[in-house]
């Protein structure tokens, strides 16, 4: 009788604790999109928390001299880190411990970067980038409806949902997935994609796909940048353009903004992989990233229908100091006929300062194709004013 009583009592017992254990929640770590960049906070060896994008195209760990210095990390050597458009120096630090909210690693190598990285548009310092460290060591899911990581044992996790499953080909520590591209009417192709939720893009194409399909001239209108790329600070000279279609996570986007890459060096030349799936593609899905069983899975949410980011101004706002301010003008755009210049500060956009306005609505006032905005811009110590007329450039 007593037998009977343990067995039945142990049977369910054991059924529970096996539920419990299986995806079994490490951590969840509220994020920003700061201009489509996910932003997190963690300690570096028990520092005060920094910010980080946390980028799944970031093969190794990044962080700035200034953050370096402050916690007392000393280099142990050196060496060449490759970035999308080419190669940088970089210090080597060694046997260090990272914490994201309950996760912790340790034993970590990380790199540490000369180059400063773009502000956040609250004026505040991001000291680093993470990815494969992470996303190697857990599973994790980028939940865009509730702006959280959620980490998961990944030893024992079973995917539940109902999202489209993809595997996935981990190349340099980085995830590729095989995905189409419909250039126009008559050319179409199946590539590796890399899977970059720090890509702030809809689609990179890599420079030798642009050659061999002769993109430049298949994808019809199309304007030139040269701006700098990626971690390493180098400028190349890109194109944007609009391909017919994309086949992503069983889903056909069309008229998709496209960059393609002219790069000679880094991994925008790199033949095997034919380009980037950037976070504006991205975001249109809650995503969950296993490297352990080199799947993702990929749930649409309510960003899966929104129009795609144009430019229609010539330019692109940074903030500095929490300062919107003007660069990357592009030539024969509403810009430079509105007398636009690198570096110039906006102060007041329709008669409202821009102290009075969100980042988010100072970049709206610029998606809006078609209206002419009257601008105070700042250049010096002079204040100017002059209108823009809004027109889409692709």
């Amino acid at each position: 009788m007593n037998r009977f009583f343990i067995l039945v009592f142990f049977i369910p017992l054991f059924f529970t604790l096996s539920v419990f254990a299986q995806n079994q929640e490490i951590a969840r770590v509220p994020f920003i999109l700061n201009n489509d960049h996910i932003i997190i906070k963690l300690s570096i060896n028990g520092s005060t928390e920094m910010n980080f994008m946390f980028d799944s195209g970031a093969g190794g760990i990044l962080i700035n001299k200034n953050f370096s210095d402050s916690i007392g990390l000393e280099s142990a050597s050196e060496r060449i880190n490759t970035g999308a458009v080419g190669t940088h120096t970089v210090s080597i630090l060694k046997g260090n411990s990272i914490r994201v909210g309950d996760a912790q690693i340790n034993n970590i190598n990380m790199m540490r970067d000369e180059n400063s990285f773009e502000q956040l548009d609250t004026g505040e310092e991001i000291a680093g980038i993470i990815g494969f460290h992470l996303l190697s060591r857990f599973v994790i899911k980028v939940d865009y409806n509730s702006f959280e990581l959620v980490f998961y044992n990944r030893s024992n996790y079973a995917y539940e949902g109902d999202g489209i499953i993809m595997p996935i080909v981990l190349t340099y520590n980085l995830p590729l997935i095989v995905s189409t591209v419909i250039i126009n009417n008559d050319t179409e192709f199946e590539g590796f994609f890399l899977v970059d939720t720090g890509a702030r893009s809809e689609l990179i194409i890599s420079s030798p796909t642009v050659n061999k399909f002769n993109m430049i001239d298949a994808v019809g209108d199309h304007y030139v940048l040269k701006t700098e790329v990626g971690s390493s600070g180098k400028k190349a000279k890109i194109m944007y353009g609009k391909v017919k279609g994309l086949g992503f996570a069983e889903h056909k986007f069309t008229q998709v903004p496209v960059i393609l890459s002219q790069a000679e060096n880094g991994v925008l030349s790199f033949n095997g992989i034919d380009g980037i799936i950037g976070n504006r593609i991205l975001k249109r899905f809650n995503i969950i990233f296993d490297y352990h069983r080199s799947l993702i899975y990929l749930e649409p949410n309510a960003n899966l229908s929104k129009k795609y980011s144009v430019n229609v101004s010539g330019f692109s706002i940074y903030f500095k100091d929490g300062q919107p301010l003007i660069k990357n003008i592009i030539e024969h755009s509403p810009a430079t006929r509105a007398g636009l210049k690198n570096g110039d500060y906006i102060v007041a956009i329709e008669g409202i300062v821009v102290e009075d306005l969100t980042a988010g609505q100072i970049r709206d006032y610029f998606s809006k194709l078609g209206i002419k905005l009257k601008l105070v811009i700042k250049r010096g110590s002079k204040l100017k004013y002059t209108e823009i007329k809004l027109k889409a450039l692709i």
